[in-house]
């Protein structure tokens, strides 16, 4: 017996292996070639109705979808749909008879009249699928397919797979801004379940109909439905004060039990990535999950319905219902404008099921976690290395590799995280709003990699053309080697560091990341982070005491292999150089904690200047010898008053050198 249980759960975990925990995504044939969103398109659709016939017995079924759409130029009376493994049989617009054609993968249909830029119109298209038609976007399974208890039908279609259960145009920019119906008809023994809520159910003849309604947009390949013998279960949150809203999930009866534990936590994970600190209020009416079995991957993010793999509901997956759940803000509402920016998708979710995994379990679990991950792109890079931006061609290998896709790309988010200094765990910062201002820019459309840089730079102040080029436009990853030297300076003890990149030869030489080096001496410790702008690089710091030991990235912070040792190429010698930064966050909402270098003794001078050059503060001024300082600025002026929020800049002036940085201060 425990050698059959030890098989059946084998078989459940299949799609694991090539998909740690998630997706639509091993994808058995070729995906059709990229075509990019554009202006160009010559039509939009508005809202899709598709009513579909399913006997159950078999994988046939007779249709009809319903899709309005609006012109984008004049003289409009031809377009084409995506059609795959369907047959169309009368096309009909306002009952008149159109004509239509079927070329390869499209079904080109002729209008009965021409239409003007911006007069919408609807077509009625009947179709039908065949029994016996090969599984793919549309599945079906009898009774008894690999031990499952009822026949079960399903769609599941990302990247570009809808188009094989109904005619449309299976593009991720196209969003139906109106939303979908989807109104399924089956035996009257087994229940349908699709997007959105269920408006009624009506039977009859032996047959019952689920009229399922969603208002709004979405993306054909978050469009989908699922019909067997289902029961159901609901789960409340609140969404503001007396409010709620629910989760309802299908499952088959026999897996009820189990559902109940393996979704125990989804309220808790709706609370956390709801917080207004976090992504905000969730976006759509409800949520929910159905189970699926066979299922080829560990889940699927349809749009209010994520489609599960039954091992999920089995023995769960919290890291997966985590990740699922918060495509619904990234992915679902704001969604990638075309395959090449996968990465918006998957990284951000990636990120946020990490995000989860520290809430609920822990610094250490937490950080396992993205080591192994790290790990896992290292190995598909040193196979085959190439950006996380517009995955090679055949899609079907590349579009949803696990260690560059997934790993890599939550990684970007979680190194972005540091970048911007937004690091206090308990309290969400400055990267958090930036993805909320993401979030409401781009709120049930689509956006691309340059849309996300433009908000991030725009709510953070920093240029970061540098970080998108090095980490999600080129390929590869840092590889460091830290050397250590301890010497006596002016005011006491220092470390000197030398930072050097033998990066792969493919790679950038240098990668422009921040980093954290941690020096520990005999009764304490502490934590540097500095620019770098070279390789090799040396940095000087004062410490409490003579060095012991140095650790590099010591918060995890940054994809990359590194090694430390003991010693500089140029000894305890190396000489300072005149220096200014920024020790803290930026924006900033509480006093501006300043660090500055003078190569050589003499005069130095620190003022800021408001945004119109003009002199708010003189900070210091006076003789200092050679060496690193902090200076701490209270955000007053030199009148004594608190200065106003908005752009500051600071400068330094020593001798003949001089260096100016700029500040953000926030209410």
């Amino acid at each position: 017996m425990k050698n059959l249980i030890l098989l059946a759960v084998s078989i459940l975990a299949v799609a694991a292996v090539a998909q740690p925990f998630h997706e639509g995504k091993y994808v058995i044939a070729p995906c059709p070639p990229l075509v990019p969103g554009d202006s160009s398109h010559d039509f939009d659709v508005r809202f899709y109705r598709v009513d579909l016939d399913l006997p159950m017995t078999s994988g046939a079924m007779t249709a009809r979808v319903s899709i309005d759409l609006t012109p984008r130029q004049d003289n409009f009376d031809t377009f084409s749909l995506h059609m795959v493994n369907l047959v169309c049989d009368s096309i009909r617009r306002a009952g008149n008879a159109c004509t239509f054609s079927t070329p390869s993968g499209l079904l080109q249909v002729d209008l009965d009249r021409s239409f003007a830029d911006g007069e919408s119109l609807t077509v009625d298209i009947y179709y039908h699928r065949n029994s016996g038609t090969s599984n793919r976007g549309f599945y079906w399974y009898a009774r008894g397919t690999q031990g499952i208890p009822y026949a079960i039908c399903y769609t599941t279609t990302e990247p570009s797979d809808a188009r094989y259960w109904m005619p449309c145009f299976d593009e991720p920019w196209d969003k139906a801004e109106r939303g979908c119906a989807i109104n399924v008809t089956t035996p009257d023994t087994m229940n349908a379940c699709a997007n959105g809520l269920l408006d009624s159910t009506t039977t009859g003849g032996g047959k019952k109909t689920c009229w399922w309604s969603h208002h709004y947009p979405i993306s054909t390949y978050l469009m989908v439905f699922s019909a067997s013998h289902w029961a159901s279960f609901k789960q409340w949150f609140e969404t503001s004060p007396g409010e709620s809203s629910y989760v309802q999930n299908f499952i088959w009866p026999e897996d009820s039990a189990y559902a109940v534990s393996a979704f125990a936590n989804v309220v808790d994970m709706m609370y956390f990535f709801s917080d207004t600190a976090r992504y905000g209020p969730y976006p759509f009416e409800k949520y929910g999950h159905v189970e699926a079995y066979p299922f080829p991957w560990g889940g699927m993010e349809n749009q209010t319905m994520t489609m599960v793999h039954r091992y999920w509901v089995r023995y769960g997956s919290d890291n997966g219902i985590a990740h699922e759940l918060s495509h619904h803000w990234w992915g679902d509402m704001v969604t990638c404008q075309d395959w090449r920016e996968i990465w918006l998708n998957e990284g951000f979710a990636v990120y946020s099921d990490e995000q989860y995994e520290y809430h609920s379990r822990g610094s250490s679990a937490f950080r396992s976690m993205i080591a192994s991950r790290a790990q896992d792109y290292f190995t598909g890079e040193d196979t085959a290395p190439y950006p996380i931006y517009d995955p090679p061609e055949p899609y079907s290998a590349w579009l949803f590799d696990w260690g560059h896709t997934y790993c890599k790309a939550g990684w970007v988010q979680h190194m972005l995280r540091f970048v911007e200094a937004d690091t206090n765990w308990a309290e969400p910062g400055i990267f958090f709003r930036a993805m909320r201002a993401y979030g409401d820019s781009f709120r049930y459309s689509n956006a691309n990699t340059e849309d996300y840089k433009r908000i991030h730079e725009q709510m953070t102040g920093l240029e970061l053309d540098w970080f998108f080029d090095e980490w999600v436009y080129d390929d590869w990853y840092p590889v460091y080697s830290l050397g250590w030297q301890g010497r006596q300076g002016p005011s006491g003890w220092e470390v000197v560091l030398e930072l050097s990149q033998n990066n792969h030869a493919s790679a950038p030489p240098v990668f422009h990341m921040p980093v954290e080096v941690r020096v520990a001496w005999s009764g304490g410790s502490a934590t540097f982070r500095y620019d770098v702008t070279s390789s090799p690089q040396q940095n000087v710091f004062p410490v409490g005491g003579e060095p012991t030991s140095v650790s590099f990235d010591p918060n995890d912070w940054i994809l990359d292999q590194h090694s430390t040792h003991v010693g500089v190429s140029e000894g305890p010698l190396v000489s300072y150089r005149t220096a200014l930064r920024l020790a803290g966050q930026n924006p900033s909402t509480g006093p501006v904690r300043l660090g500055y270098e003078l190569a050589a003794a003499g005069q130095a001078r620190i003022d800021i200047y408001d945004g119109a050059g003009r002199l708010t503060r003189t900070l210091f001024e006076g003789q200092r010898p050679a060496g690193r300082y902090t200076v701490t600025w209270d955000r007053k002026g030199n009148g004594g008053r608190s200065v106003s929020a908005g752009t500051y800049f600071c400068r330094l002036s020593a001798g003949s050198e001089s260096r100016t940085i700029r500040l953000v201060l926030a209410d």
